[in-house]
């Protein structure tokens, strides 16, 4: 169980232990977004991702009920989702997102393969232009609409 600081008359601490609960992707979507529109204006949903990309579920015990018994992981980028078993892939985003801002703001146009119908993500590109130094495991795609990487390869 986890402990939660709460501050008591005079400055003292206490801590409230709070319950750990099962939590379904489902919910903790709900939960980020019953958060996004609460939040004061100027504060970003990156303030939900620890530098480790995980959910900073302590922010989330009021929407959740509970801290969950499982870490989330999510995109400082794009803000998408992940459980655990995926958690290597929002360090990844994260990381193909900025290398192809870059690129973009350089080259002036975008770094996928010539000819390709999914909007693929030309590793070569960015490495010839020193913005990969290291292949992900993965392949990585555009959306059409806002020009966001992602893993899932588009249907066409």
């Amino acid at each position: 169980m986890m402990a939660f600081w709460n501050k008591k008359a005079k400055g003292k601490k206490e801590t409230t232990p709070l319950k750990e609960i099962e939590v379904s992707i489902h919910d903790m979507r709900k939960a980020i977004s019953s958060f996004a529109e609460h939040k004061r204006d100027g504060i970003s949903l990156r303030i939900l991702v620890l530098e480790d990309n995980r959910v900073d579920s302590s922010l989330l015990v009021s929407y959740l009920g509970g801290i969950p018994s499982e870490p989330f992981y999510m995109s400082k980028e794009t803000f998408e989702l992940f459980e655990n078993k995926d958690k290597h892939i929002p360090f990844w985003i994260d990381k193909m997102q900025k290398a192809v801002d870059t690129y973009f703001k350089m080259e002036k146009e975008l770094p996928i393969i010539e000819g390709d119908p999914y909007s693929k993500i030309s590793f070569y590109k960015l490495e010839k232009k020193a913005m990969l130094q290291e292949r992900p495991p993965i392949e990585f795609y555009l959306t059409e609409q806002e020009q966001m990487v992602t893993h899932r390869k588009p249907e066409k």
